[in-house]
């Protein structure tokens, strides 16, 4: 843990309410970055860093001081993140079960706009939350298979299979929307 958040957690924990706002500045972009990684909707990603923020002052007395608050946050993140993601499919199977009692016509209107969300883009549909949430721990964060494991609350191996079945899953995706393995589309002009 660096030593401003251990300055910053003692001074909370000693009374400092406005001390929190330093750890909140310190990691609300990131998180936010990583809830979007994981949920994929803007909106949902910064209503579930506040959860985060609010749930992790609360329970700052309780949290490990020779583990990383960095770490522990994400992980706080990620448990709040994956609980949304059951809401919505909860919600979604709900919706597409109370409108097939009734209008067939509502039943494709549901269906079509809950497709259409950003939450269901056709690549995030192939690669599961977890996969998601390594990418973004690797990439945004720049953890190490390590860290990823503390934070998620799994082995190293598990980080590895998730990175690697990720990375996969993207490559197939962005092979059959046509882009070379450098990131051009075949055939395409370049742009001056």
């Amino acid at each position: 843990m660096s030593m401003d958040d251990n300055r910053w957690i003692e001074k909370v924990l000693q009374g400092d309410q406005a001390a929190y706002e330093s750890l909140v500045c310190t990691y609300q972009a990131r998180l936010v970055a990583f809830l979007w990684n994981l949920l994929g909707c803007g909106e949902d990603a910064r209503d579930a860093a506040q959860e985060v923020f609010i749930q992790a002052y609360i329970k700052l007395g309780q949290f490990d001081r020779s583990r990383s608050f960095k770490n522990w946050l994400f992980a706080i993140a990620y448990n709040r993140g994956v609980d949304l993601l059951r809401k919505k499919r909860s919600f979604r199977r709900f919706w597409q079960r109370e409108s097939a009692s009734g209008d067939p016509l509502a039943v494709e209107e549901a269906a079509g706009a809950i497709e259409d969300s950003p939450f269901w883009r056709p690549v995030l549909r192939k690669i599961t939350p977890q996969e998601r949430s390594v990418l973004a721990l690797k990439y945004n964060e720049d953890c190490g298979a390590g860290e990823i494991a503390d934070t998620l609350g799994c082995s190293e191996s598990t980080v590895r299979v998730h990175l690697l079945n990720a990375r996969r899953k993207l490559k197939k995706e962005l092979h059959a929307a046509g882009f070379a393995a450098r990131g051009k589309k075949p055939n395409s002009e370049e742009v001056t």
